[in-house]
């Protein structure tokens, strides 16, 4: 069952964050309206900032005009805070594909990519990415994918010991996507059934595991990561003239990579 405990509204609701449960677990919740709201990925472009950690790359989007709304972070990255698969910043490819096979997370295939383009967001199978890579905005390669058209990942067990705090990218539209982070230490199998089932979303991708954190303006000083991530997610809108945003400060709570594409498969 999923329960609503406190939502947080902006002017026109272009984004809404929200407090939820499902299946005993609490999530933190952002809906994105992409109508509405501008969602970016930052991190490997030349004036990301030198640590991209969460408030900092908020602070970033507040001084280019815009009012930050939500950030959290983006797909698996490596320990040089690379990261391990596709990555597209404002139209710039600054990583390819990874197709290759391997152990962790990462490569628990099927795995995945969340793009947003013209024809709005979507989440991939990463078979299902060309050769020849759309002209996407945005996309960020990670995995296992949770959700595809409605399907779970076979791999994925309903009775698995292992829980952890897990964060996650859900595309119910071209223009309605959701992103979440777990407050509690949750499997895989239950990621899923939250993103299909509580959320309503037919897919669905895994963004990582102990590093996951979110910002939002009523939570300033979070970064997350201290040593940064390989991208950022902000959903954004333009300022209101005279608006100030709010100035994020240091990080208030260090945070443990969970070995990423290299460690063990977590199912």
């Amino acid at each position: 069952m999923m329960v609503l405990v406190t939502a947080l509204a902006f002017a026109g609701e272009p984004c809404t964050v929200s407090e939820r449960t499902w299946l005993d677990a609490r999530w933190t919740v952002a809906e994105v309206d992409l109508s509405q709201a501008r969602l970016e990925l930052i991190g490997q472009r030349p004036e990301a900032p030198a640590l991209h950690t969460l408030g900092r790359t908020a602070a970033v989007v507040a001084t280019e005009g815009r009012t930050p709304l939500f950030a959290t972070n983006a797909g698996i990255y490596m320990e040089d805070r690379r990261p391990l698969g596709l990555h597209i910043e404002a139209s710039v490819r600054y990583r390819a594909t990874n197709r290759a096979e391997g152990y962790g997370n990462f490569y628990l295939m099927p795995n995945g990519v969340f793009a947003v383009g013209d024809a709005g967001a979507a989440v991939v199978a990463t078979s299902e990415v060309p050769d020849t890579v759309p002209a996407w905005r945005l996309a960020t390669q990670s995995g296992p994918l949770l959700v595809r058209a409605g399907a779970i990942h076979p791999a994925f067990q309903p009775d698995s010991r292992s829980r952890k705090v897990r964060s996650l990218v859900a595309v119910c539209s071209p223009t309605k996507v959701f992103l979440a982070v777990s407050r509690d230490r949750v499997r895989f199998h239950d990621t899923a059934t939250f993103a299909r089932d509580g959320l309503g979303c037919a897919d669905a991708l895994y963004l990582d595991g102990t590093v996951s954190e979110y910002w939002t303006p009523q939570r300033p000083g979070v970064e997350g990561d201290p040593q940064g991530y390989g991208g950022v997610l902000v959903v954004s809108v333009v300022s209101v003239e005279g608006e100030s945003s709010s100035a994020p400060r240091p990080a208030d709570r260090p945070d443990e990579h969970d070995g990423g594409g290299g460690g063990p498969v977590d199912r």
